[in-house]
């Protein structure tokens, strides 16, 4: 730790430890102190050129200190040299500001240095000496202060005047440059503090021009002409809540003198006045005259923190309607009957610049005092009730605000959520139900996470799920939550939603990130298994319930992987649950009649399913059923007319990729291979886009066998390869015997047809092995091979 100075310069000339006041000999231990070891011929010439024996006046001094100090040691000497030890402030004061340390600073200048030291007693070198050092000590520590207003003005306005203030006021500084002038006078100005026109009268004695005046504050032109036209002995009160500009419209006023209320002490407003006389008016009579007599507007701001004996001296004397023009600024209205100008927001000149500020000048750029928009916007809010803000933020979340959900999510008496929605209206954070600032209360809500989670949850809990999820999705996002109760409720209706418009990538981004319950984790395995990743769909339903529905996915998932006999028990199993699963079960055991070719089941069992989705009102996969049935009378010959009717004029804006390949299937059977072509080309496409890869591998190799049957084999060719390469990324076993065997057939390539055969081998498609086992005996038999 530091030991504190031995000599005190900063102020009046003492030593610590010593009882001596003499000015001019202590003068010299500064001087030695801040200089080091001098001559004595040369100190002695500079601290007394006009004696008649400067060496023996030195010795005088010297000889002064040594009685005084006791055993101390003030003062070494030798025949040539004097000098100190004693440690000074100065140097202190002047690391304490490099160091930033601002109580360390406080506590050593305590003045000017050599303070009170009559100049006409030194030398002019000395004097000029003294004069450096005071204006450098001053000017170091004046550095310091207006850094902290510096940073003051960012967040605080006032602050930062009141720092201001003490920089401009340090003892022994000298005047100011003129751009250091500017300085100070903004943040004064910016703060309305009294000696703001103090220091204008310093500028004007010095010749120093100031910043010109602002312009006349945009859209407030009519209510500054009011306040500046305002008659002598008239009372005008200033009204509008935090925010909408009423300090900016007081310091715009020409010529009058502003007043921040205070509190603290007996007229501690009006003891801010400048050119006050010593002693101030002691009494209600004495300020009733001072004020009386002052010439120019008198505006006083924040009328609700004024003490109570400047209130009753300014009431009392606007009752005399004499004496200089009296504005008033306040939040409330009058307590007595006055004149009153109502402040309303200001007109917003773009759509952009109305969401931000919502018409309150404190939310303007030019406005905010350094501040930013969120903590400008807190600004507005800290005079309000928790309760209050909890309010504005749940109405802030919503893009059209529900005030049932609201009250009942914050647990409001309608009395309650009246009142608090008409003081909101009041001081123009609300317009009706909408936030007036909705960028502005977005950019606050930003800074209280905590508080925006909870009304996003209390919110969606009182919410439809289709309208709840929004908000638990946000909540999410800023916590990383997705346990809320009610979440996965919500999750699972959007995605519902999603997987049935066949949207599954949607649906898969949607569900991966949040899926927790066994109800979300199925429909994650379903969009899994639409998109074609059938091992990763099958790993999640094997951690979930054997519940039928369950089994009847597992099927499905197992089936695409080749193990047809396992699918066709999975499906089986599900017959035994309710209708939803009873209606998938039936769907897929059609598929998988249809593969084998056992046409009258596929017919019985896509019926049973249709009739199904119908009682649950899913019109999608009835639809899709539909045309799984239309397949199946097709092949067994029955009239499918009414059939194909009835998909073409679905009320749907684009058809599922499935119906497409099926009606293109149909096509192709009743010989029009042209339309069979587009339908498939279509479903091929539509099934990439929604990145439904089974349904993808599928329709292109239906390009390719249409192609081949009308006689185009490189097109057929390229659309069996397109086939195969997302069988393979699929998993599907079935088209990918199917593909490669039909490419074979094209290239009459039996070792493709070899592959094939294995791949199918234990797969339990046997129609299809079967199939290609007919085609390798007939190239056999053309090549001559056994």
């Amino acid at each position: 730790m530091t030991a504190p100075p031995e000599l005190l310069t900063l102020g009046s000339l003492r030593a610590a430890q010593v009882p001596f006041r003499r000015e001019k000999p202590l003068l010299l231990l500064a001087y030695l102190s801040l200089r080091g070891p001098q001559e004595r011929r040369a100190v002695a010439r500079l601290f007394w050129p006009d004696a008649t024996d400067p060496m023996n006046s030195l010795s005088v001094a010297l000889g002064q200190l040594r009685r005084a100090s006791g055993t101390l040691v003030l003062v070494h000497t030798t025949d040539t040299q004097v000098s100190t030890t004693l440690t000074c402030d100065v140097p202190a004061l002047l690391r304490a500001c490099a160091a930033t340390d601002l109580s360390g600073a406080q506590t050593l200048y305590q003045g000017a240095f050599a303070a009170g030291l009559p100049d006409a007693d030194l030398s002019d070198e000395l004097a000029g000496w003294v004069t450096v050092t005071r204006e450098h000590c001053a000017s170091t520590y004046r550095d310091l202060l207006l850094s902290q207003a510096r940073q003051a003005a960012e967040t605080d306005a006032l602050r930062a005047g009141e720092w201001a203030a003490q920089a401009y006021a340090v003892a022994g500084a000298a005047p100011p440059a003129p751009p250091l002038f500017r300085e100070l006078h903004a943040l004064l100005r910016a703060a309305g503090h009294p000696d703001a026109p103090l220091l204008e009268r310093d500028a004007a004695s010095l010749n120093v021009t100031l910043s010109a005046p602002a312009p006349p504050l945009p859209g407030r032109q009519a209510e500054l002409q009011q306040l500046t036209l305002l008659p002598a002995g008239e009372t005008l009160w200033v009204r509008g809540p935090a925010g909408i500009g009423k300090s900016a419209l007081l310091r715009a006023v020409p010529a009058g003198t502003l007043l921040r209320a205070r509190t603290g002490q007996p007229y501690a407003t009006l003891l801010g006045l400048p050119d006050l006389p010593h002693p101030p008016p002691a009494d209600g009579p004495g300020w009733a005259r001072h004020l009386g007599a002052r010439p120019g507007p008198l505006l006083i701001d924040d009328w609700e923190t004024c003490d109570p004996e400047s209130r009753r001296a300014l009431l009392g004397l606007s009752a005399t309607r004499s004496g200089p023009p009296l504005i008033l600024a306040s939040r409330e209205g009058p307590p007595t009957l006055l004149p009153q100008l109502i402040l309303r927001p200001l007109p917003a000149g773009s759509p952009e610049e109305r969401a931000e500020t919502g018409g309150l000048p404190a939310l303007r750029p030019a406005g905010r005092g350094g501040l930013s928009l969120a903590d400008a916007y807190a600004a507005l809010l800290a005079p309000h009730a928790p309760r209050a803000r909890q309010l504005l933020a749940c109405l802030g979340v919503q893009d059209d605000p529900d005030l049932r959900a609201t009250q009942a999510a914050l647990e409001f008496s309608g009395d309650d959520m009246a009142a608090t929605l008409e003081r909101l209206r009041q001081v123009y954070l609300l317009d009706g139900t909408r936030p007036t600032a909705p960028a502005a209360l977005r950019a606050w809500l930003d800074t209280q996470p905590s508080l925006e989670t909870e009304v996003l949850t209390l919110l969606a809990a009182q919410l439809p799920p289709a309208d709840a999820l929004d908000h638990y999705l946000r909540a999410h996002a800023l916590t990383g939550s997705s346990d809320f109760p009610g979440f996965q409720a919500a999750l699972a209706g959007r995605a519902r939603a999603l997987l049935a418009a066949d949207r599954h990538v949607e649906a898969y981004e949607l569900l991966r990130p949040h899926a927790r319950s066994p109800g979300t984790r199925l429909l994650l395995a379903r969009a899994l298994d639409a998109m074609g990743h059938h091992r990763e769909a099958l790993g999640i339903l094997g951690d979930l319930p054997d519940t039928p529905l369950v089994q009847v996915y597992r099927g499905r998932a197992v089936w695409r992987l080749g193990d047809r006999e396992q699918a066709t028990l999975l499906a089986n199993a599900g017959l035994n649950g309710d209708m939803e699963a009873r209606a998938q079960a039936f769907n897929l055991l059609s598929s998988l009649a249809l593969a084998a070719q056992e046409y009258a089941q596929a017919h019985d069992g896509a019926q049973r399913s249709a009739g199904l989705f119908l009682l649950l009102g899913d019109d999608l996969m009835r639809l899709k059923m539909t045309c799984v049935q239309a397949v199946a009378a097709q092949h067994l010959g029955l009239d499918v007319r009414a059939l194909v009717r009835e998909m073409l004029e679905a009320p749907l804006d684009h058809l599922p990729p499935q119906m497409l390949l099926n009606i293109g299937w149909v096509l192709e059977e009743q010989g029009q291979l042209e339309e069979a072509l587009g339908y498939a080309r279509q479903a091929a496409a539509s099934a990439e886009r929604t990145h439904d890869l089974s349904v993808a591998a599928t329709a292109w190799n239906n390009v390719g066998v249409l192609n081949h049957k009308q006689g185009h084999p490189e097109p057929a060719a390229a659309a069996y390869r397109q086939a195969i390469g997302i069988a393979r990324q699929s998993g599907e076993v079935r088209v990918l015997a199917m593909a490669l065997g039909n490419l074979a057939e094209l290239q009459e390539s039996l070792p493709l047809i070899d592959e094939a055969l294995n791949i199918l081998e234990g797969a339990g498609h046997d129609d299809l092995a079967a199939y290609f086992r007919q085609q390798q005996a007939a190239f056999r038999g053309r090549s001559g091979e056994t």
